[in-house]
């Protein structure tokens, strides 16, 4: 009688402890599903979160702040709450546009409110929409969130899209009744010397998409561009304005630190693909193999006193990408020096500065 007394209080230990075990383990999986996730900064989301479709994207998959390390603040200046304003000057090749795409994909999952992409035209829009629903479908956290257009009663169109706490706004910057209505947080203003001077007869469009954003203390807008011609390039006006970061990156010899420039490449007489770095301070033939450990060891260093309050700038060459070598970056120049228009494209897409 014994034992058996002895052998029913073991199963029934082992049931209550399984039972325990099963509880617990239910509450866990409660808790992931209905916890808000942890607050991460842009990079930190698209590193976790985001996904690169085969169908816009030549390295499909997960992302990764990594391949061009320069990305990461400039991603980040949206989350500083004593940043209102994020200017980004830059070539062409380097990711700029992909930067207010990892900020409104982190903003919809994690601090969702009203958002407005503008692009220099409606038809632009329209394809930035098409490319963002791309995104969208194949990250996870944000498929959950925005419901296909083409469901019925979604209530989302191509220009505009629903998602629980806010909704996001596309629109051309020739168009200004997308840039009149309701108010809004985040701005995200792409090529703005793209753009007409004016919207319709409503006026400047980026002074009409930023009016949408004054009710809010917490705004943020971001406004990149290439620059076009120097005295007429809104961009170079407003990253003039700003504090002017430069990407520091330091020589692998003797470890000076040093924005790239285009006076420090060379090339070997008739070999353009074979183009080097040189060293301003050392003299050291640097390959464009090294790149990406310079890359990886830069920052960000301020080189002026901002005049806009809450600003920062960001200023970046093609020389800094990790999609084109140093090489072809030269062989792009000899082609385009011989006529002026092309050498203005090449200066401008190229070097992001002004003709």
């Amino acid at each position: 009688m014994e034992k058996l007394r002895a052998s029913s209080l073991r199963k029934l230990k082992r049931l209550s402890g399984n039972s325990q075990t099963s509880l617990l383990s239910r509450v866990r999986e409660l808790s992931k599903r209905w916890l808000p996730p942890p607050r991460l900064t842009t990079s930190q989301w698209a590193d976790e979160y985001r996904r690169l479709s085969s169908e816009t994207s030549a390295e499909p998959g997960r992302w990764q702040t990594s391949r061009a390390p320069y990305q990461r603040e400039m991603m980040d200046a949206a989350d500083d709450p004593s940043v209102e304003w994020v200017v980004i000057m830059s070539s062409a090749q380097v990711g700029k546009t992909e930067v207010i795409n990892s900020i409104v994909g982190k903003h919809i999952h994690q601090d969702p409110c009203p958002i407005l992409v503008v692009q220099p035209t409606l038809e632009m829009g329209q394809i930035w929409s098409r490319r963002f629903a791309v995104m969208a479908r194949d990250t996870p956290v944000l498929k959950e969130l925005i419901s296909d257009p083409k469901a019925k009663d979604s209530g989302n169109t191509l220009l505009h899209k629903s998602y629980p706490g806010g909704s996001l706004n596309v629109a051309g910057s020739n168009s200004p009744a997308g840039l009149a209505s309701r108010a809004i947080r985040i701005v995200g203003f792409d090529e703005l010397d793209r753009s007409p001077p004016s919207a319709g007869t409503e006026g400047d469009p980026l002074t009409l998409a930023v009016k949408r954003t004054t009710t809010y203390p917490n705004r943020k807008i971001i406004v990149t561009s290439t620059p076009t011609i120097k005295g007429l390039s809104r961009i170079e006006a407003a990253f003039e304005a700003t504090d002017q970061r430069r990407y520091f990156v330091p020589c692998p010899e003797c470890g000076v630190f040093q924005p790239l420039e285009w006076k420090h490449i060379h090339w070997p007489e008739d070999r353009p693909h074979d183009a080097y770095y040189g060293c301003p301070h050392c003299g050291a033939v640097i390959d464009h193999v090294k790149k990406g450990p310079m890359l990886r060891a830069g920052e960000w260093r301020a080189t002026a006193e901002a005049s806009l309050p809450r600003s920062r700038g960001f200023h970046l060459n093609e020389l800094y990408s990790p999609w084109r070598t140093w090489g072809e970056v030269a062989v792009a120049f000899l082609e385009a020096k011989s006529r002026p228009d092309t050498l203005r494209a090449w200066i401008n897409t190229s070097l992001g500065v002004t003709w």
